[in-house]
């Protein structure tokens, strides 16, 4: 079973001992530009034999060039890859993203990190996929109505994307919407708002809440296939678009689904029955040689139980408190240090840090390790991808890295009671961690277990946005460009510190039957006489790569890894994984490329 991830940080450490759980001591060095920051996220994941991940916000005194922090890390085995990524932020402005990976030994281990150099990956041409699956989780719960419409109106920058990518580096799209209403266990509550089952994860061809005009996606398909692979004489992509009725539209149309599903969301069990247990009504959706990208729209934490479950059970206000969500929070997350439940009252302030309440230790909501597990593991250990960094997890939710908070309030107008606790008029609740200062109608509570699963996918494939921004532009343009960047060219995205001696490491990774993973390093051509297989830096097709430059008037670079194989192939079930050190540039630095290398 995998274990938790727990990460500490301390301004100043102690000697690094004991080491029983494993500790990496993390010693950050920040560029110039970046030592106005005063907020340090540090991250950790861990592949190989226990999949693992998890974060922590550290304050960071601004002017301060170093900083050195304890990352602990439960019951891993020496061996396995630990990729450690830290942002500086500057008042919440991003400042830099820096990552870098490195083998747990088996007790302490040192990582330094100068943020001004991070590893990129980069996709060969084995690996590149020209399919794609897009499936949307969309809350319909109370309250998501202004959500939705800002979702469908921000659409079509991501099919812009899409489109001006396809030009040169076309794929065949499927994209579907499923809710988060999978009912409450056994229970039929309010006037059948929740009822056994919800809507299945289902893909909804047409919303519950969709116009009357709306047109579902034809030719027998919940989904809407997209295929710029092959084009009418006109340079339209095939689809299955009701004739006359837009993409966009009929996304939109997708996810109208309304607000009258049930109030104790299943976001994260309802995708995995979409996937996994592939309802009829999903029937060619999920295709095993294409990438599958996820994002979930949602202003609460999930809340996913066995259908046998009596967390929501009626009767049960003696042992589980009012029938409202809280009870997925005092039974799904644990906060602080050392973790606890949530109280059945005030918490006295915000606990952190916070993640998921298992099972064994008191939890009522389905173990977390179920879907991290889905979407990180091969699919020889039961993951839904043969290589799971052809997984893009995202979520548009409210933040949970400061942690959680209880309160004794109304439950609908969150204004503060004095008592006494009745459930209706008085109760506990979860507070918000985000509430938009211009439109009180974006708001959301700290989706502890959500944002845990995002961030177990590998770092270059997770996004996390705010539900409280009231323009999810910058969302879905993210998820369009961690898209393209998978199905793309295997163009390296910044750049090298030195393109004459490339600081690569490339590697096979064979994905065997009985579940285990075999990785082979392979050496450079030039560092290998030329004997295959190795690799080699080759220069990229430059209408298909955006030049890269280190800094203003320096050569534009338009560099990829390919790997030479003699003629040969790659054995069966092998993805090669490439990363390569580059230089992180300010984030308002748009260096004007010279002459390309």
């Amino acid at each position: 079973m995998r274990a938790a991830l727990l990460l500490i940080a301390a301004a100043s450490l102690a000697a690094c001992s004991p080491c029983d759980d494993g500790t990496i001591k993390v010693t950050v060095t920040l560029p110039d530009f970046a030592v106005a920051a005063d907020k340090l996220s540090i991250g950790v994941t861990v592949l190989g034999s226990s999949s693992q991940s998890g974060s922590l916000d550290v304050k960071h005194v601004p002017g301060q060039k170093t900083g050195t922090f304890d990352a602990r890390i439960a019951r891993y085995q020496p061996g396995d890859e630990a990729i450690v990524s830290v942002e500086a932020y500057a008042q919440d402005a991003l400042l830099l993203q820096s990552s870098k990976s490195t083998q747990l030994p088996a007790g302490c281990g040192t990582l330094s990190m100068d943020l001004a150099f991070t590893e990129v990956d980069v996709r060969v041409e084995q690996n590149v996929k020209n399919k794609v699956d897009i499936l949307f989780m969309v809350d319909d719960s109370p309250s998501m109505a202004p959500k939705q419409t800002e979702l469908k109106a921000e659409f079509p920058q991501l099919i812009k994307i899409l489109d001006d990518f396809g030009q040169s580096v076309p794929a065949w799209y499927h994209i579907g919407v499923v809710t988060s209403d999978l009912g409450a266990a056994s229970f039929t509550l309010g006037s059948g708002q929740c009822h056994p089952g919800g809507r299945g994860g289902k893909l909804q061809a047409l919303g519950a809440g969709a116009d009357t005009t709306c047109v579902a996606p034809s030719g027998g398909l919940n989904f809407i296939d997209y295929n710029q692979l092959q084009k009418d004489a006109s340079g339209v992509p095939n689809s299955n678009l009701p004739t006359g009725q837009s993409l966009a539209t009929t996304f939109g149309c997708m996810a109208s689904v309304g607000q009258m599903g049930c109030g104790f969301e299943h976001q994260l069990e309802s995708v995995y029955r979409a996937l996994h247990d592939k309802p009829a009504e999903n029937h060619d959706f999920l295709r095993d040689d294409a990438l599958l990208a996820v994002m979930w729209l949602t202003d609460e934490d999930d809340c996913s139980a066995d259908p046998t479950s009596d967390l929501f059970d009626p009767s049960k206000t003696a042992q589980y408190g009012a029938l409202l969500s809280y009870r997925c929070t005092q039974y799904g997350i644990q906060c602080g240090n050392p973790p606890m439940p949530l109280p059945y009252g005030d918490s006295g302030g915000v606990q952190s840090p916070c993640w998921s309440l298992p099972p064994a230790s008191g939890g009522k909501l389905t173990d977390l390790d179920k879907y991290i597990n889905y979407f990180t593991r091969p699919a020889a250990q039961g993951g839904v991808k043969t290589d799971p960094r052809d997984v893009i997890l995202a979520g548009i939710t409210a933040p949970s890295s400061a942690g959680a908070a209880s309160m004794i309030a109304n439950p609908i107008t969150y204004v503060s009671c004095a008592g006494p606790v009745d459930g209706t008029k008085c109760a506990v609740v979860l507070q918000h961690s985000c509430i938009a200062p211009q439109n009180s109608q974006f708001f959301g509570d700290p989706a502890v277990r959500i944002n845990q699963l995002v961030a177990a996918a590998t770092p270059n494939n997770q996004q996390l946005t705010s539900i409280c921004d009231t323009s999810y532009q910058s969302a879905l343009e993210g998820l369009g460009q961690k898209i393209v960047s998978a199905i793309g060219v295997g163009c390296i995205t910044a750049p090298l510190v030195d393109p004459q001696n490339p600081d690569c490491t490339v590697e096979d990774a064979t994905y065997n039957q009985d579940g285990s993973v075999s990785v082979s390093s392979l050496p450079s051509c030039a560092a290998n006489g030329g004997a295959t297989p190795c690799w080699k830096l080759d220069s990229k097709d430059l209408a298909r790569c955006t030049p890269v430059c280190a800094s203003n008037g320096d050569p534009g670079q338009h560099f990829g890894v390919s790997i030479d194989r003699g003629g040969g192939q790659p054995p069966p079930n092998t993805s090669a994984r490439v990363r390569c050190t580059a230089v992180v540039l300010a984030p308002d630095a748009h260096p004007t490329c010279g002459a390309p290398l």
